[in-house]
């Protein structure tokens, strides 16, 4: 049997597959709509860039072809009650069928725009926003549209992020076994999200824009943001404040040994938060035969200028793959990232660890 072939069988049999892998989306102001009450949902607007193609056949708004670029709003409703970290969806186990504004988090309404009213709309927002601050966020592997929709609002809200939040969606499967396809579109949707980067700068006066990925989304991010920057005079790319790259599905020696470098040079931030716990890394590693670089442990990845932060004490959930939107401390430790700036030595949850490799941080104990 091939060698590929092998791994391809070895990656759908390993239990931390079938279910680790089974939500990479993790998680604006994608913009607050609405007052919350006890009793009423708060609702988010997502402001979203996709090169998905239309699903004129299901539910999803946009499916998994590739697409022209198409931009919008979409707006989520965060339930009344909602806890920090919980994904309230509908449960068989409790007999729901449907989602239920008061009881899950639900996409209520999805709105094209054309390019330019996008970029009008998030202007006026980003003007109007403490501090001119944007979020990008791209999603992960296995993720549909309406899923990374949900996951994004939930991500903004938990986080209280004081600005709009832009979703770039690309075409991923939304199925277990669609990895390799979504490994092919993650590559393919590197150009649009160039552009989308260009459009931002170019038509949107944000003085603070942060760049958030999440496992394969990061592959896009590292070379999109490399990219931008080959084009772009260092002047142009101020407005970066950070680029966070939680539990990175990439070889952990190509980032090492090319991304990251070509990261650094631009001057913009960049925090990766790894975990040892991350079953869905775990296979994938299985599936490519190379360690991925949101793995912990004796395979962490230590760069000089960007600062890892190892979250294996702390990461939550059973597969251990979205970890930064379901713990407390892990989210928390973002918030003063994105929200004061403070880098990793200054953050009151961490402390540092010093090796021969250089330094890396983990959560106070």
């Amino acid at each position: 049997m091939p060698s590929h072939t092998f791994r391809l069988l070895n990656f759908f049999l390993i239990p931390a597959l079938i279910a680790g892998l089974s939500a990479c989306a993790f998680p604006g102001r994608s913009r607050d709509t609405g007052t919350a009450t006890p009793q009423t949902p708060r609702h988010v607007d997502v402001y979203f860039a996709t090169n998905r193609a239309a699903d004129t056949d299901g539910d999803n708004f946009f499916g998994a072809e590739r697409g022209s670029m198409s931009f919008g709003i979409t707006r989520v409703g965060i339930p009344p009650g909602h806890l920090m970290g919980r994904k309230e969806a509908p449960s068989l186990l409790k007999f729901e069928w449907t989602p239920d504004e008061h009881k899950h988090i639900k996409v209520h309404d999805v709105r094209t725009l054309t390019q330019d009213d996008f970029f009008q709309r998030l202007t006026q927002v980003v003007a109007e926003s403490p501090g001119g601050k944007i979020m990008i966020f791209v999603h992960g592997y296995n993720v549909e549209f309406p899923q990374a929709s949900r996951d994004v609002a939930q991500f903004a809200n938990d986080l209280k992020f004081s600005g709009p939040v832009v979703l770039f969606s690309w075409p991923s499967q939304g199925s277990l076994t669609g990895y390799t396809v979504d490994e092919t579109n993650a590559e393919w949707a590197q150009a649009d999200f160039v552009r989308l980067l260009t459009g931002l700068l170019e038509a949107v006066a944000a003085r603070n824009v942060y760049v958030v990925g999440h496992s394969m989304g990061n592959r896009i991010i590292g070379r999109g943001m490399t990219s931008l920057a080959s084009d772009r005079l260092p002047g142009d790319l101020i407005v970066f404040r950070e680029i966070v790259m939680i539990a990175p599905d990439i070889d952990a020696d190509v980032f090492r040994l090319d991304i990251a470098p070509r990261m650094t040079r631009t001057g913009i931030h960049t925090t990766v938060y790894a975990s040892s716990n991350d079953r869905a890394l775990m296979a994938s590693k299985a599936f490519h035969g190379y360690a991925r670089a949101g793995d912990a442990g004796e395979r962490l990845v230590v760069v000089d200028g960007v600062e890892t932060v190892d979250a294996s004490d702390v990461s939550a959930g059973l597969f251990g793959h979205s970890y930064f939107a379901e713990d407390r401390r892990i989210m928390e430790d973002i918030f003063a990232l994105l929200q004061t700036g403070q880098r990793a030595d200054n953050r009151f949850g961490l402390e540092a660890v010093n090796t021969g490799a250089g330094r890396y941080w983990t959560f106070r104990k």
